[in-house]
């Protein structure tokens, strides 16, 4: 679990290891930095995961670097 207090974490990607910051004017009263959750009963419904969290993250932080943000 992650919140404020960790400041940000570290994305390995295909551009090497970028810092990603928490900015805690960026975030609601009752926001978290980042949000797991366990898949196993909307699994037993059907879907199925075809990106993990680190894919996402990197895909995250890939547009950012490409768009220069």
């Amino acid at each position: 679990s992650f919140d404020l207090d960790d400041e940000g974490i570290w994305v390995y990607t295909d551009n090497g290891k970028v810092p990603v910051y928490f900015d805690p004017d960026r975030f609601r009263p009752l926001e978290v930095p980042i949000l797991l959750s366990d898949t196993t009963k909307i699994r037993q419904l059907g879907f199925k995961v075809e990106h993990s969290v680190a894919d996402i993250v990197r895909e995250q932080v890939a547009y950012f670097i490409d768009n220069g943000l």
